[in-house]
């Protein structure tokens, strides 16, 4: 009979991938109070360790929690553990996306059981995104695997995904609370580009029983082209007076640091995650830089 390892206590880190006793931060700990900025390292299409110590390298000191897709938009991309891995040897706190698709219940706990014998603390469940042109096999909804999760580790941070383009009906909501009941800590939003109109789908939350608190996605944009790229994406709408701010040299860097900013201030709201369509790293360090 398997015996389960005891519960990571504070940030005292506990061994595994992260090894040598250092100081393990929490998205639910000191971070939080400090309104937390995580990014994303990836997606890493090409087995390439060297490319991704690259990308970490340029992160160091501007973050410390970094998210690894589980092959966004259902293309392959490399394991989001083995990135995991060596961004706890880099020193980094990773965030692992955990996703429904095309995996039964023995190979889902397979990688939550290897995911606790990495010391990984942070993980994402997610549906995940069907491949282009097809409809993937999913024998769990995402339901069940927070509880999977919850049931492998009692002390994982769990978080789990929050649209505020979609209308807070009882139905949204209800899905959102069973998602905390199961086990989700946090909720991670879609991009949001519309501060306004994302504190009154935060309002509508809290006012269910809602309490769990939020990262925001805050996309940052290069450029007009990719206001309409990013606006094809369900739920999520770009603001005329933000596309026109697109057109200025550095205006999407400035919109995103704004949003930032903005956000951070409302309660309930944890912190941001600064996306990119491409992991532009460059993109997200002068987001970071205009935060100071």
């Amino acid at each position: 009979m398997d015996r389960r390892p005891p519960r990571p206590g504070g940030r005292v880190a506990r061994g595994g991938a992260g090894g040598g006793g250092l100081s393990r931060a929490s998205l639910l700990g000191d971070a939080a109070a400090e309104r937390v900025l995580t990014t994303s390292c990836g997606p890493l299409r090409r087995a390439d360790a060297s490319e991704l110590r690259a990308r970490l390298g340029a992160l160091r000191g501007a973050f410390r929690f970094v998210k690894f897709g589980d092959s966004p938009r259902g293309v392959a991309s490399v394991s989001p553990w083995a990135a995991a891995c060596l961004a706890l040897q880099e020193g980094f706190e990773p965030v692992v996306h955990v996703a429904c698709r095309g995996r039964d219940r023995v190979s889902l706990r397979a990688e939550l059981l290897g995911g606790r014998v990495l010391d990984v603390r942070h993980l994402l469940c997610l549906r995940g995104d069907d491949p282009p042109g097809g409809q993937a096999f999913r024998e769990v909804d995402v339901l069940e695997l927070l509880a999977m999760a919850r049931g492998v580790d009692e002390g994982w941070t769990l978080l789990a995904a929050a649209d505020p383009g979609l209308e807070p009906t009882p139905a949204v909501l209800g899905r959102l609370r069973a998602k905390v009941a199961a086990g989700a800590a946090l909720l991670e939003t879609q991009p949001v580009f519309d501060v306004g109109a994302f504190a009154g789908w935060l309002a509508a939350v809290r006012a269910a029983g809602i309490e769990a608190p939020v990262l925001v996605d805050v996309f940052v944009l290069s450029g007009p082209e990719e206001a309409e790229r990013v606006a094809r994406i369900p739920g999520v709408g770009v603001p005329a007076a933000v596309r026109r701010r697109l057109r200025e040299p550095g205006g999407g860097v400035r919109v995103a640091a704004e949003l930032v900013g903005e956000l951070r201030g409302l309660p309930g709201v944890i912190g941001c995650h600064l996306s990119t369509f491409r992991g532009d790293v460059e993109l997200v360090l002068a987001v970071a830089e205009g935060l100071r």
